[in-house]
């Protein structure tokens, strides 16, 4: 079963007080070149004017609007991803505040065409990073060694914001629920790569604004993402969510992962500190945090 131009597509979007910037953000969607889309978007209890400016829209047809409580990012993403997992053959995912480029689902729906849909399927990409003002700082490159299931159970190679899935990994999402899942975008990528297969693009397919109520660092400086990490990690002792989210995964899905897939995981969620340690796959992107992570396995704190 694969993909043809008919498949329909639904774009959802969770907000929370992004008036500065969601005209462009929704604009870019609507003038995509792969026509029609569905826009839903679900606000996650705003207190600014994000909701009136989703009115407007909502008058002229041009979205569909959910007005929620305050679920937190991940919470509002699950929520809307199983209010339409019946609904659409693929599921597209939104940021408030960036610009897709024209093609971005027309290119995301053309590789994901070349895949089996009886399967969970996810596609992700690349992105152009832009200051505040959307003047282009540099090209993302966040993968450079690959992206498997090894390299994403330690870390988020998945930018939510690129996201395309199709209906059955859609289904997975919300038969699997919240709880448990640390975000939203980590647990598609685990999903994904668990049950059926992720294709990472290295096409950039939107301009990512960085501002400073982005939810992740990515982009900054090394020192500040350092600084957010040891803040993440060890000041709010998240550490904890990372294993707990890997967890969830083999609950609820490891008798459907291959023998290799399900033996990984078991080893690191109850190997002993050196056998995790001495694990002989790749599990980070870059090789100074590979070593940082063995050190972690070493000193017990994952």
């Amino acid at each position: 079963m694969h993909a043809t131009p008919d498949s329909s597509v639904i774009v959802v979007m969770s907000t929370y007080n992004g008036e500065k910037h969601l005209r462009e953000q929704i604009d870019s969607i609507l003038a995509q070149d792969r026509q029609p889309v569905s826009l839903l978007v679900r606000d996650d209890g705003s207190t600014d004017g994000t909701v009136q400016i989703l009115e407007e829209y909502e008058k002229q047809g041009a979205l569909e609007l959910i007005r929620g409580e305050n679920l937190g990012v991940v919470g509002s993403f699950i929520s809307l991803i199983a209010r339409v997992a019946d609904s659409a053959d693929y599921i597209a995912l939104s940021d408030q505040d960036d610009v897709w480029h024209a093609d971005k689902l027309s290119r995301a729906l053309h590789v994901l065409a070349m895949h089996d849909q009886a399967i969970p399927q996810l596609y992700c990409s690349e992105y152009i990073f832009c200051d505040a003002e959307m003047n282009p700082v540099g090209a993302s490159h966040l993968n450079q060694i690959g992206v498997d299931f090894p390299t994403m159970l330690y870390e988020n190679m998945v930018s939510g914001n690129t996201v395309v899935i199709n209906r059955t990994l859609a289904e997975v999402v919300r038969d699997a629920g919240r709880e448990g899942v640390y975000t939203h975008d980590w647990w598609l990528g685990l999903l994904a790569t668990a049950l059926g297969e992720l294709t990472y693009d290295d096409f950039a397919s939107l301009d990512y604004r960085r501002t400073g109520s982005n939810a992740s660092p990515t982009g900054t400086s090394t020192a500040n993402i350092m600084r957010k990490r040891i803040e993440t990690f060890f000041v709010k002792n998240q550490l904890k969510d990372v294993t707990r989210q890997l967890e969830k995964l083999q609950q609820l899905y490891g008798a459907q992962m291959s023998p290799q897939k399900r033996a990984l995981l078991s080893r690191f969620l109850e190997g002993g500190r050196v056998r995790k340690a001495l694990a002989p796959v790749r599990l980070r992107q870059k090789p100074v945090e590979e070593l940082a992570l063995r050190a972690m396995f070493l000193l017990g704190m994952l």
